[in-house]
């Protein structure tokens, strides 16, 4: 594993991930829901920024944010204290 991201580069990464998975739902899923979206935006964001930590911990932590406000400021500031906290 490697270093935590800054915030700004995470917040950027899930939304920049957000954005690819709406086109992903709208073309391939025809508007349907993915319930898989942590596993998906996981992979996404590892992808993008590195293995700063594995992506069945990234997946629990991104399902585990709440959906208000600004997600992506929400869910990166989560992952930023859950790196911490482990």
């Amino acid at each position: 594993m490697k270093t935590s991201p800054s915030q700004e580069d995470l917040r950027a990464a899930l939304r920049a991930a957000g954005k690819a998975h709406h086109d992903y739902e709208s073309r391939f899923l025809g508007g349907v829901r993915d319930a898989q979206w942590p596993g998906w935006y996981a992979a996404y964001v590892l992808g993008r920024l590195g293995d700063f930590t594995s992506p069945t911990e990234l997946s629990h932590w991104l399902e585990a944010t709440p959906d208000e406000g600004d997600w992506s400021e929400a869910a990166a500031s989560h992952v930023l204290r859950q790196l911490v906290e482990r």
